[in-house]
């Protein structure tokens, strides 16, 4: 197993840790980028956890929906090398905080090496005494294998390298806090103090350290955010021993210096039950302490394995209904099976590494082992965890089904966005094919249950309903709400008109359909063919193509299009002949016949009508038409993708490609990404409606549509470009920008800004080829 701990070359890597720290803009004030990334490390749905390239624990997604981002330094390893006749040495493997808390602790005094290919991370730690620490981390997120995927869990291996010419004594610790009570609301930051009820108490085992953080109820179900946490050592000939209970808010002296002086986590007694305190007075804290210490021969490895595990079965969204999670299938749902999960974790930890390594590998055969192909497709699949996930048990839903959901992001916080899903389904399905069907059915549902409900329009303050009978909703909620019963939380726009969610929908049932198979497309068409009757309306003139209405009613919703438009309609028809082939599928020839007719007409006329000679045009009648649009071939390259043909001629795509490549991506990118609009006219500026910033989804670079740009490039042919696009994506969001694990919406060519950090669109960077 030696080589898992070398970081493979198409990982990113990162000497010191850190790199330079994007700066936001206005329009990213809640999460800024973290000046030192990390992986997410947890299960699908499970809430995740992010120890950060510096060592810190950083960022935390246990509210379902929410986001905290802070570190604590009771929450860390430690290490500690003692070589006779010398006296020893520990150090905290994280770097100072700036607070007075735990202030006998020797720190890291700078940034370990590190490098990430999810959902592996690897820290490579300063020396000790000439003793290396080199630390292999990961959750066992493998896809095809659910269930292990779906645990919150986290594993370091360490290996602990003895470099000196003597043996040394070297122990390696973990501590972590009681965080009970702390991930039940949407607080964005660290909360003030302890929860009130916290204890924590030994596993009592010989065969490794391990400790439980728990906490009292008042019911056999807890609340949200209320469980057990466990942290556990093993290593084998090890010494190992646990502390319970030390304060992880005060000067640490009490744990730091008996385990400096002799290498054990000390016997500090039983602990104490939290109360809640005076308001100007905050209780101590308690934190555990779990420990191994080995004798390592001079030349000699040994290693260690710590385990992280948290059971927290309940999410409770904002209007208060409560779900559980989906691994309490497997463990249960009083939130006391920490243990169990820690046993597994020991028992499989070898395993799951072997397994995640092999996935890497078939990820590189497929799509080549560069750190722009298979490296950069698999670390954006952190978001699956990150992305501040949901996975549901199916029971005590009114249908038996589990819920699926990723945020589209912190800041525009809905779950599964359709416009963004339609590009994050590629990735989904891939992995895990019952989860996109569940998405697909959670749209069709409400599809046929329309909510008379009124929304408030953000900008206008007219009134809309919540959702209409035969018009894809926009997302399926937002945690705030009551999300997968009541939808389209989204009132940016009126999203009930617009054009392009039925033809997402419709093509997302289809790519589904194919992994999932012939009977659950079959007895999916009813709703298909409900989603294109609801369009015809929007064909105003009889030619079979779709129009706009001069409004943003499509993704781009700071961008008017009126009339045909090159997005929507090569979207609309590739919605068509997939409607066309399930019809078929389904035997009701007549209808495929006719949809197919129609997408023939309709392509004819989004031919003649949009294409310019050079590129085809935003729309025929707006502001904008003129100017150069990334977007404007997706529909009919995902037409290709799923085997529907050609929608527009293939030299005109690929002219319109080589524009696009030019314009959006050498002249206004510079290099740097393709802009989504440009030659924008100047008096077409004052038409665009978010006059505070006119760049927004203008100028600026957009991660998700950049990769989908580099997909169609490669589909027709076009590969030096799209292998140039990609580089360049890699070198601004992981090496210059440190985006890395928390990809934006959007960045600005030039300067260190960008907008909305961990989106979904961006895995669509798993549309290639």
């Amino acid at each position: 197993m030696d080589d898992l701990y070398t970081i493979p070359s198409m990982a990113v890597r990162r000497p010191g840790g850190c790199g330079v720290p994007a700066s936001r803009t206005k329009l990213d004030h809640l999460f800024p980028p973290l000046s030192a990334t990390g992986i997410p490390m947890g299960g699908v749905g499970t809430g995740s956890i992010t120890r950060s390239s510096d060592g810190q624990f950083s960022r935390w997604t246990q509210k379902g929906g929410g986001i905290r981002q802070f570190s604590m330094p009771a929450t860390g390893f430690l290490l500690r090398v003692h070589r006779p006749g010398e006296s020893p040495e520990a150090r905290a493997l994280q770097p100072a905080p700036g607070s007075g808390e735990l202030a006998s602790f020797d720190f890291e005094p700078a940034a370990p090496e590190w490098g990430g290919l999810f959902p592996f991370a690897w820290h490579r730690h300063a020396p000790v005494r000439d003793v290396e620490a080199e630390c292999l981390s990961f959750s066992p997120v493998i896809p095809g294998d659910l269930s292990s995927s779906t645990l919150p869990i986290a594993i370091f291996r360490w290996r602990l390298t003895n470099r000196g010419n003597v043996p040394a004594d070297v122990s390696l610790a973990l501590t972590f806090a009681n965080l009970n009570g702390w991930f039940g609301d949407f607080g964005e930051g660290r909360p003030g103090r302890v929860s009130a009820g916290c204890y924590n108490h030994s596993m009592a085992t010989g065969n490794f350290a391990g400790v439980i953080l728990d906490r009292r109820r008042t019911s056999d179900c807890p609340p949200e955010g209320t469980g057990q946490w466990a942290i556990a050592v093993a290593a084998e000939g090890a010494t190992h021993s646990e502390t319970v209970c030390f304060d992880g808010t005060g000067g640490g002296g009490e744990f730091w210096e008996p385990f400096q002086r002799m290498g054990d986590a000390p016997d500090l007694g039983s602990g104490w039950l939290t109360e809640s305190g005076f308001r100007e007075t905050s209780p101590a804290h308690p934190a555990a302490g779990v420990s191994g210490r080995m004798r390592i021969q001079p030349g000699k490895s040994m290693r260690a394995t710590a385990v992280l595990a948290w059971d927290l079965p309940v999410i409770q969204f904002g209007q208060g209904r409560r779900w559980f999670r989906y691994y309490t299938d497997q463990f249960g749902r009083d939130g006391r099976n920490a243990r169990r999960l820690v046993e597994l974790a020991l028992q499989f930890a070898r395993r799951w590494e072997e397994r995640i390594a092999a996935w890497h590998g078939e990820v590189a055969d497929e799509f080549g082992s560069e750190p722009h192909r298979a490296g950069m497709a698999i670390n954006e699949a952190y978001f699956l965890v990150g992305g501040m996930s949901v996975l549901t048990s199916g029971e005590g839903a009114s249908d038996g089904r589990s819920r699926f959901g990723i945020i589209e992001c912190p800041e525009y916080a809905l779950y599964n966005t359709l416009d963004l899903w339609v590009y994050a389904e590629e990735a989904v399905s891939r992995f895990f094919p019952e989860l996109a069907a569940g998405v697909a059915d959670d749209y069709i549902a409400h599809l046929r249950a329309p909510d008379s409900a009124m929304r408030r329009h953000r900008w206008h303050g007219t009134l809309f309903p919540v959702s209409r009978a035969g018009a894809a909703a926009h997302d399926v909620g937002g945690p705030g709400e009551d999300p997968f019963e009541t939808v389209n939380s989204y009132t940016y726009r009126n999203p009930i008109d617009w054009k392009d969610l039925n033809c997402y929908l419709v093509l997302c049932i289809l790519q589904t359909g194919l992994r999932i198979g012939g009977d659950w497309r079959r007895a999916r068409f009813g709703a298909v063919r409900e989603l294109i009757d609801h369009l015809q309306q929007y064909d105003r003139d009889g030619d079979g193509l779709i129009e706009n209405e001069g409004i943003p009613d499509q993704t781009f919703d700071n961008v008017p299009m009126l009339g045909p438009s090159s997005y929507c309609g090569g979207f609309w028809v590739a919605a068509l002949l997939a409607a066309a082939s399930m019809a078929r599928e389904a035997g009701q020839t007549g209808l495929a016949n006719s949809w197919a007719k129609q997408a023939r007409r309709a392509s004819v006329i989004l031919h003649e009508r949009l294409f310019d000679g050079a590129c085809y045009r935003v729309d025929t009648d707006g502001p904008l038409s003129g100017a150069c649009f990334i977007g404007q071939l997706t529909g009919p390259f995902l037409a290709r993708r799923l085997g529907l043909g050609d929608v527009v001629p293939e030299a005109a795509a690929r002219s319109a490609l080589g524009t696009i490549y030019e314009t959006n991506f050498l002249d206004a990118g510079g290099g740097e990404g393709a802009v989504s609009i440009a030659r924008i006219p100047s008096s077409a500026v004052a038409s665009l409606p978010h006059q505070d910033d006119t760049s927004f989804q203008t100028s600026e670079i957009q991660p998700g549509f950049n990769f989908s740009l580099a997909a169609q490039l490669d589909s027709w042919g076009l590969v030096t470009e799209s292998d140039t696009l990609r580089r360049a994506l890699r070198r601004e969001l992981y090496e210059r920008r440190n985006l890395v694990y928390q990809t934006p919406a959007a960045f600005d060519r030039g300067e260190l800004t960008c907008r909305a950090i961990m989106n979904m669109r961006p895995l669509s960077v798993w549309w290639m080829s």
